[in-house]
């Protein structure tokens, strides 16, 4: 086993799609009334081929009130998730906040490092002294909205695919030689979001016979909003199935890319609606 530690002094990191959020003491209450925000993570994104987990660890969190963009008081429970152990709709929760009704726009986390363990047992770790704060902003849906007696739930969705690039010869495990992490997350609020499943196939040559159409285990699918910089990326599983979970009620445009076997598929305006799953299968057409 071969392990590297890197020591980080001063290290900043643009802003990645956060939602903002607010906790006590950092909005001015329009009432008196306090109601509880509950923030949790998940990471339904697959690791990279090759990785076995990863294990990010953080000291703090906050949330900002989106009425005078400050951060409230920082809940100070240290977490050590392995982002592997998440995944499809599987989240926890990292805090709940005592904050005043009203709109909530983001996060902010302490990221104290993070630790690559890959599929033959060799580790890197990255730490961070001082911890990097790292900011989750919500992008193209509307802030969390906190009401009397009414227990907001959110999620940070943290994505391992965009935030860990591997170092080295990536095509084989025992070429890797380290890894940068460049933390991307959204944050979602569950009150008004749903999620997109369905299976992709290939059509086998014989499009109008549906039949022997051929499932495909390991397919990425995107989603995103047209016009917004927000995107999902799922893979399917063993039996050419995909879930796309915590995604904002809203229309959606779909992505598969082209393959040596097959063509590239896309479609638009894909509607997602609240405490709903939509069902979008794609065929796509075998080159």
């Amino acid at each position: 086993m071969k392990k590297r530690i890197r020591h980080f002094h001063q290290i900043l990191l643009p802003a990645i799609a956060l939602l903002s959020f607010a906790t006590t003491g950092c909005d001015k209450p329009t009432s008196s009334v306090f109601s509880e925000l509950q923030i949790r993570l998940a990471a339904q994104s697959p690791n990279q081929q090759h990785v076995g987990s990863v294990v990010v660890r953080f000291s703090e969190m906050a949330v900002r009130s989106s009425a005078n963009s400050e951060y409230g008081t920082p809940g100070t429970v240290p977490h050590t998730i392995d982002l592997a152990e998440l995944g499809g709709s599987t989240t926890r929760i990292l805090d709940v906040f005592s904050v005043a009704e009203g709109r909530y726009d983001a996060v902010r986390l302490k990221l104290d490092g993070a630790t690559v363990t890959l599929t033959n047992g060799s580790q890197f770790s990255e730490v961070f002294s001082p911890p990097l704060n790292v900011e989750i902003v919500v992008q193209g849906s509307n802030p969390v909205v906190v009401e009397q007696n009414r227990k907001a739930d959110a999620v940070i969705d943290f994505d391992p695919m965009r935030s860990i690039t591997l170092e080295g010869d990536t095509r084989q495990v025992h070429a890797i030689t380290g890894f940068r992490i460049r933390p991307e997350a959204r944050l979602v609020d569950l009150a008004s979001s749903g999620q997109v499943s369905g299976t992709v196939k290939h059509d086998n040559g014989t499009p109008a016979v549906l039949r022997d159409d051929v499932l495909l285990p390991g397919y990425p699918v995107t989603l995103f909003q047209p016009g917004g910089t927000d995107s999902v990326t799922v893979r399917t599983n063993d039996a050419g199935r995909y879930s796309a979970f915590f995604m904002p009620a809203g229309s959606y445009a779909l992505n598969v890319p082209q393959t040596e076997e097959t063509e590239a598929w896309s479609s638009e305006n894909v509607e997602v609606t609240t405490a709903s799953t939509t069902r979008q299968d794609i065929v796509l057409t075998r080159r």
